[in-house]
């Protein structure tokens, strides 16, 4: 649960907010929130679970300390050990019961301040002027003879460039490479030669 919250936060905190796509925003949000309902689903079986198993084990005491006193009499300070034990179980179901109000109680709580967190940055990108992101601007300043080259698995453009004694700048030139780091297996791509 603790994972699922902090990816939540990480998310819809950090991440979310440098977003322009408001629909990504609420499909991520609906996402997440699905997440936690199905978290608190499986907590409160579990509850049922325990609280299932007490009731069983409340009939096989009783019936055992019905049939105990009957065949050989049961002692007083075994009873009073028995009902202890009942006692701690049914304080163990209690304290989950307590607990899972605790962590539905934090839940909510932090949802809604996600959720106000996420208006504010929604009301934010409404309001504030679109920039558009500067234009990659590439030099023609680079040998027009060369040939083509098939990316294959583990190259980049730096150790394509090394191979043919061409140079990183006229590949990216040449071939309008906006990310070097993302050229992808099987691009064909034109080498620069002197």
């Amino acid at each position: 649960m603790k994972n699922i919250l902090v990816k939540f936060f990480y998310l819809h905190v950090v991440v979310l907010p440098f977003s322009t796509s408001a629909n990504v925003q609420v499909a991520n949000l609906k996402q997440d929130l699905e997440l936690i309902s199905r978290e608190v689903a499986g907590l409160r079986s579990e509850v049922e679970l325990l609280r299932r198993e007490n009731a069983q084990l409340r009939v096989v005491v009783q019936s055992f300390s019905k049939k105990a006193n009957s065949d050989q009499g049961i002692s007083s300070a075994q009873m009073v050990q028995v009902n202890g034990r009942l006692s701690s179980i049914e304080k163990k179901v209690q304290e989950n019961a307590g607990s899972q109000v605790k962590m539905q109680t934090n839940v909510n709580q932090q949802m809604q301040e996600l959720i106000k967190q996420m208006n504010d940055g929604f009301e934010k990108i409404s309001q504030g002027p679109i920039t558009p992101t500067p234009a990659m601007s590439f030099s023609t300043d680079y040998p027009q003879k060369g040939f083509v080259h098939k990316v294959e698995k583990g190259e980049t453009v730096s150790s394509i460039a090394k191979k043919y004694e061409s140079r990183v700048k006229w590949i990216i030139d040449a071939n309008q490479i906006t990310d070097p780091t993302k050229v992808s297996v099987g691009k064909e791509l034109f080498v620069p030669q002197k």
